[in-house]
């Protein structure tokens, strides 16, 4: 066994052994109250009544998947009662994940060398699924590896996004680059079919237990009401709507009048329009590669990683309805521009507001880092300030990388 790669296997086991060993036994009240309630209703009443009329369950299926497996493993209502704190093993699980795929076997999905510590240390990265117990490592890092696996294997790419899609709602703002990567790597008719077949036979695998209790129903409509359950302009995400509005965005209405249109129709305006501007580079450089029948270079890969973190800001930044925690993308997709591009200042910067923002809203007003007497950069405008200078500079950034001569 080549000596690096059996190193990293080992650091990489020892890591995550320790975590679980310090895995914080304070996480967010409100959400871990759900994930309790949630668990022990699958294990009352069983899986295939998950989404039946009573059931409190609003997540979709590969999360329910997740606390029945948490159910099996306690195997009794006191052990899952009093062990929820553990469900967090199965987000950490997935923070590893894509370093685990890309530096533990000998593959080319990624050939940069990748000083993956420099993502796991990072508090700002494991925060959200080692002390809150949110879950949006899941989606984000299925979307990630689908984004990646999608150059070589367009067929794995969509069953990774549908596992994604399947996660959380939020993994649709990925749709467009999963668009671009199949745009270079699915050529065949063949492959198209078995991709497609592919995706319906999982689907109907995820949904089967749900079929014969009314659980299509109930998810479709957890679907289409997606969108408008909160109202609140901003629920703790400290976005633009802290710097150009009074008070405190998450009084305020979305649907409100903003100038000509409302606060939901402006945010989807922005978002669109500077979405756009990275989304028609990178299309324009991958057709180029299809077309002249070449592989993904270096600078592909910036572009590539680059567009799809602003991307994630972007829908951060400008939506009403976001919380805090969707910002998670980010941090991965800014890493890994950082490991192609070896500047990772975009990575830090992207980590500073979003470890404050998950810090300010988990233990308001006491805050869980030991911070005492600088208690100013939680406040809510300098976050949003900081997201502010980490727009502009990755736009910097993705401006003059798009400018490079092809």
């Amino acid at each position: 066994m080549d000596t690096s790669l059996k190193k990293t296997r080992i650091e990489l086991f020892l890591l995550f052994a320790l975590y679980i060993i310090i895995l914080p036994r304070v996480y967010m009240d409100y959400d871990m109250s759900f994930w309790r309630e949630w668990a022990l209703y699958i294990h009352q009443h069983g899986i295939a009544n998950a989404y039946s009329a009573t059931s409190p369950i609003n997540y979709f299926p590969v999360f329910v998947y997740g606390l029945y497996i948490f159910d099996l493993l306690q195997g009794s209502e006191a052990n899952i009662i009093h062990n929820i704190n553990d469900i967090k093993i199965l987000f950490l699980c997935f923070d590893f994940l894509p370093i685990v795929v890309l530096c533990c076997f000998r593959q080319k999905i990624l050939s940069f060398k990748i000083p993956y510590l420099f993502l796991l240390i990072n508090i700002a990265y494991v925060f959200n699924s080692m002390v809150w117990g949110q879950i949006d490592s899941i989606y984000t890092n299925l979307a990630f590896l689908a984004i990646i696996t999608g150059i070589f294997y367009p067929v794995t790419c969509i069953l990774l996004y549908l596992l994604a899609l399947n996660t959380k709602q939020q993994a649709i703002q990925f749709l467009p680059i999963m668009a671009v990567v199949l745009l270079y790597s699915l050529h065949r008719f063949k492959t198209a079919i078995i991709a497609v077949v592919s995706a319906i036979a999982l689907q109907l695998l995820i949904l089967l237990p749900f079929i014969n209790n009314g659980g299509i129903n109930k998810l479709v409509h957890i679907t289409a009401n997606t969108v408008g359950l909160y109202h609140n302009l901003s629920i703790c995400a400290f976005n633009i709507w802290y710097l150009v509005t009074k008070g405190n965005p998450y009084f305020i209405n979305d649907s409100d009048v903003y100038f000509l249109f409302s606060y939901r129709t402006t945010g989807v305006i922005l978002f669109a329009i500077f979405g756009l501007a990275v989304l028609i580079p990178l299309a324009k450089k991958v057709w180029q590669l299809r077309k002249n029948q070449l592989p993904f270079d270096e600078m592909t890969y910036q572009l590539l990683f680059l567009s799809t973190g602003m991307l994630c800001l972007y829908f951060f930044y400008f939506n009403s309805q976001m919380h805090e925690r969707y910002a998670h993308p980010i941090i991965i997709f800014f890493f890994f521009y950082g490991v192609v591009s070896k500047n990772y200042k975009l990575f830090i910067l992207a980590s500073i507001p979003y470890l404050l923002s998950l810090d300010k809203s988990f233990s308001f007003p006491d805050g869980y880092l030991p911070i005492v007497h600088y208690k100013i950069i939680y406040a809510s405008k300098i976050i949003a300030l900081w997201y502010t200078a980490t727009l502009v500079y990755g736009s910097y950034l993705f401006y003059g990388l798009s400018k490079k001569p092809k």
